[in-house]
């Protein structure tokens, strides 16, 4: 009796252990090839959700620090084949930064869920970035705390981090906080705008926004700028990444204190369409998406009053399309739901939400005429209850990544007394669970140095 008891606790362990590798999720590594990253805004309260505020609603109104809007954005994101979210971040300040705050909690959400996430340095609206010695020290942070969480994004093997306005700082003086901070270029960093010259410290290079006011042909401006990289790595010897972006319209006309505002139509999702082709066709590095949830510019692709899911059904094709380097897929026909006969109103805002970021100016190409297509019936979901913000509790320091500990094997579980003996279930399910494990873990990369590599 106590060999079979011993023997049957050996097998339930076995099985526990295939059965763990087999349903452990994992992030979505940017290791895989052709990514899709989509910017992700973490400032928003219950008070945003006004018509004099937004050009639509959001499908379900929601505060930006509830984990439970979080966990829904990861879900969704995932679903659509965005593998990972860039958030719009501030430093690493707790206090009043909801973008320091917040991010910690993506980071926790999204290792659970199976997604990636990384930081975009903003540099034109943080209120506490003033000089290169703040920069230098957020990313001493970024790199320390926030890249040694599991899920912060990676590709080709190291922590890659987006920024916005660098061009407050000339380039001499990113030498010198790149030289200060990441000497050796363990990290990737990637650059916003047309100066190519911050690519003699940056590692790569994307344009935030390609719908511009007059408009522009986007597949002429992302194949330039894509062209303009690689002549840039021809040149100098180097390889610097590529990021096409792609996006589903524009329109800040309803942003405070803008001078000049825009709308670029979204031609019932034709115009998204546009861009994806376009950034594709631009043999990009990774793809970008403008965004998953910009409001007050227009740009988001999140579930609306207005579009319902149709925005993230596209993304998901578009996605899949890209990562397959297949040709064109059917056009996605989201089910249709009841139009809303009132708009939700939201609660009062607990908190001021933090200003969005105005596009770069850039230098417009000659715009081409551009056909338009027959929208189809507008899709609207059924408002749902506005989530009640709560007030904000300091969140936990991120913590380091677990350690891994090796699985046993069959030779490591010790035999019952009086001799060895065998389960055949388990071992057939040790093996498919280390089978899974051996798929899921990824082959180190070799990854040779900027200097010429083509």
């Amino acid at each position: 009796m106590h060999l079979q008891r011993d023997l049957m606790a050996r097998c339930l362990i076995v099985v526990t252990l295939a059965f763990l590798i087999i349903v452990q999720p994992r992030p979505a590594t940017a290791q895989d090839q052709r990514p899709v990253l989509a910017f992700y805004y973490t400032w928003y309260d219950t008070g945003q959700w006004t018509a004099d505020k937004v050009p639509d609603l959001p499908a379900i109104p929601y505060n930006s620090r509830d984990r439970a809007t979080i966990e829904r954005h990861v879900d969704q994101a995932r679903a659509a084949g965005i593998d990972a979210f860039v958030v719009s971040w501030y430093g690493p300040q707790v206090e009043n930064n909801q973008t320091e705050t917040n991010f910690r909690t993506l980071l926790d959400v999204a290792q659970e869920k199976g997604l990636q996430a990384t930081v975009d340095v903003d540099l034109g609206a943080s209120p506490f970035l003033h000089s290169a010695g703040d920069v230098s020290a957020a990313l001493r942070y970024v790199l320390t705390v926030h890249a040694q969480h599991p899920a912060f994004l990676r590709y080709e093997g190291k922590p890659l981090i987006f920024f916005w306005r660098q061009q407050r700082f000339s380039v001499d003086t990113w030498q010198a906080i790149r030289a200060e901070v990441d000497p050796d270029h363990n990290s990737l960093w990637i650059a916003e705008g047309v100066d190519l010259a911050y690519l003699a410290v940056f590692d790569g290079l994307h344009l935030y926004n390609v719908t511009w006011d007059p408009p522009a042909d986007v597949g002429y401006t992302l194949s330039r700028w894509g062209g303009r990289v690689r002549e840039y790595n021809a040149t100098h010897g180097t390889h610097k990444l590529w990021v096409a972006t792609a996006m589903p319209g524009y329109d800040d006309t309803r942003a405070p204190g803008r001078e000049h505002t825009y709308r670029h139509d979204r031609q019932n999702g034709a115009y998204y369409r546009e861009t994806w082709q376009a950034a594709i066709a631009s043999s990009p590095d990774l793809v970008v998406i403008t965004s998953f949830n910009e409001w007050v510019e227009g740009t988001m692709i999140e579930p609306s009053v207005s579009y319902g899911n149709l925005y993230l059904d596209i993304t998901a094709q578009e996605a899949a399309r890209y990562k397959s380097a297949a040709g064109p897929v059917t056009e996605a026909t989201p089910t249709a739901t009841a139009i809303p006969t009132t708009t939700p109103t939201p609660p009062p805002p607990v908190d001021t939400p933090t200003a969005t970021p105005s596009p770069t100016a850039t230098t417009t190409p000659a715009p081409t005429a551009t056909a338009t297509l027959t929208p189809s019936p507008t899709i609207t979901p059924t408002p749902v209850a506005t989530l009640t913000s709560t007030a904000t509790h300091a969140p936990s320091p991120t913590p380091a990544p677990p350690t891994v500990t090796p699985l046993p094997t069959a030779a490591d579980l010790p035999a019952p007394s009086g001799g060895t003996s065998t389960c055949p279930a388990s071992a057939a399910l040790l093996a498919m669970g280390l089978a899974v494990l051996v798929k899921r873990v990824p082959m180190a990369k070799s990854h040779r140095g900027r200097k010429g590599r083509e």
